[in-house]
């Protein structure tokens, strides 16, 4: 995977929970002998969303090499791994394509929404003076977590995990606290699919603002993702005079008879791969 995707570089340090020995990640490979043609991670989640629950398998890192491309590779592994997941009960397979034609072409579809904004400035009258911004501490952890289970629609985890992915190399994580509380946090960058996106983020509005005030001062704009419709902090970002843009998350396919994936289930983190 590191060798086709990451060449120079090191995959797992982006995706702890796919790659760390003890995480709940897994990894498949297509091959012939001792010649590897192609290979994939899996990472089962359960969506927690408005008015249910659902077990997912993200699928991520599909690898094939150049030299067996164009031959059915990928096809195959990917039918082998949505059957996995059928068995260990996922309802849905889930992914992110960099070739999204290839992912129809086998079932999947656009699915999801997202938010995405331009922010270049932050005027002084919207930030609140209260708020000191600084970067995440070992001890802020726990508060971290708890903001993210904020959010009515999201990746289930535990503190523990949450914890790992916040310690993701070249991600830089601020949060803003009022006295001793912390009261928001923003995630920002992260390997290369996410180099210079704040990709996530949990807390009250103004403290989200605060901390992207101080990611501005070291950048000229910032591209902010949010799941689905905003909200207040959308609003907030709308008065800032942020340029807004509606796309999809994402692409799924259900696995069996499960239908469509629930409106509002398929949802950003630090979870997704």
């Amino acid at each position: 995977m590191t060798s086709v995707l990451r060449p120079g570089g090191d995959l797992a340090l982006e995706y702890p929970l796919v790659f760390d020995e003890e995480g709940p990640g897994a990894h498949f490979a297509l091959s012939e002998g001792d010649e590897v043609l192609s290979v994939c991670a899996t990472l089962e989640r359960e969506l927690i969303y408005p008015g249910g629950r659902t077990l997912v398998g993200f699928i991520g890192s599909v690898a094939t090499p150049p030299d067996a491309r164009g031959q059915g590779h990928a096809s195959r592994l990917l039918a082998e791994v949505e059957g996995a997941l059928k068995e260990r009960g996922c309802e849905h397979a889930l992914l992110w394509a960099d070739e999204p034609g290839f992912y129809q072409r086998r079932g999947y579809s656009l699915d999801g929404t997202e938010t995405d904004f331009l922010v270049s400035k932050i005027p002084t009258a919207l930030i609140d003076s209260e708020l000191n911004v600084r970067p995440l501490h070992a001890s802020d952890r726990g508060q971290v977590h708890e903001l993210y289970t904020w959010h009515g629609a999201r990746i289930e985890r535990s503190a523990r995990e949450t914890a790992r992915l916040l310690g993701c190399p070249e991600m830089r994580v601020l949060v803003a606290t009022r006295g001793q509380e912390v009261e928001a946090y923003v995630c920002f960058g992260r390997g290369a699919d996410l180099a210079g996106v704040v990709h996530e983020w949990g807390g009250s509005p103004a403290g989200v603002l605060a901390c992207l005030a101080a990611l501005l001062e070291r950048a000229d704009s910032l591209f902010v993702m949010a799941p689905g419709e905003p909200g207040p902090m959308g609003e907030l970002l709308d008065e800032c005079g942020a340029i807004r843009a509606a796309g999809r998350l994402g692409m799924t396919k259900p696995l069996g008879a499960a239908g469509s994936l629930p409106h509002g289930a398929f949802v950003w983190g630090l979870d997704s791969i």
